[in-house]
């Protein structure tokens, strides 16, 4: 592999610089444990069904009907969660788009990931001013990486200040739960 860098600190000289690298990529196909066929622990699933929220202030657990994948049996679609077989890192992202009942009312929106029945990340979504001559939907993503244990139980959960309804998954309107084991 060669790289050329090319600079003029003035407008009379220019400094041409080459060099050369070998670069060796070793690839591990086993892990420590010797499992060299094992696909990766992961799951995505998606809402199929628009969900109320009616009582404002009260977080309601949002529902994930659908698996599009779930490489390693992680996840259950019956009851929206995600169980880990494996103690690990894991990527965990839950987006939610949620459509006020009333657009033109200011309102917060706030979904969390939960181990245990405990939050471990959030987001807030704010939204004040709002011209009542457009529809807004609002997707509200948490994502983060957590040391999880063999057998935690990983939900999604979203509060507003406004009724409204989480909107099911389609091309445009994101709704998704997702992880990946990665250590």
């Amino acid at each position: 592999m060669a790289c050329f860098y090319k600079y003029s600190p003035n407008q009379q000289t220019t400094h041409v610089l080459t060099c050369k690298t070998n670069v060796n990529i070793n690839v591990k196909c086993n892990d420590e444990n010797g499992e060299g066929n094992r696909e990766t622990d992961s799951f995505r699933a998606v809402n199929t069904q628009n969900q109320t929220i009616e009582e404002i202030d009260t977080f309601y657990k949002v529902l994930f009907q659908e698996e599009q994948f779930d490489n390693g049996d992680i996840y259950n679609s019956n009851n929206s969660t995600f169980v880990p077989r494996r103690s690990g890192v894991y990527y965990v992202a839950g987006t939610v788009t949620f459509l006020a009942d009333d657009g033109t009312v200011p309102y917060r929106v706030r979904v969390e990931i939960r181990v245990n029945g405990e939050s471990v990340a959030a987001d807030n979504d704010f939204w004040a001013e709002i011209d009542d001559q457009f529809r807004y939907v609002n997707a509200i993503n948490v994502n983060t990486i957590l040391q999880l244990e063999a057998g935690d139980l990983v939900e999604v959960f979203l509060t507003s200040t406004t009724p409204g309804v989480i909107e099911r998954n389609t091309p445009d309107l994101s709704t998704r739960f997702e992880a990946a084991r990665f250590r």
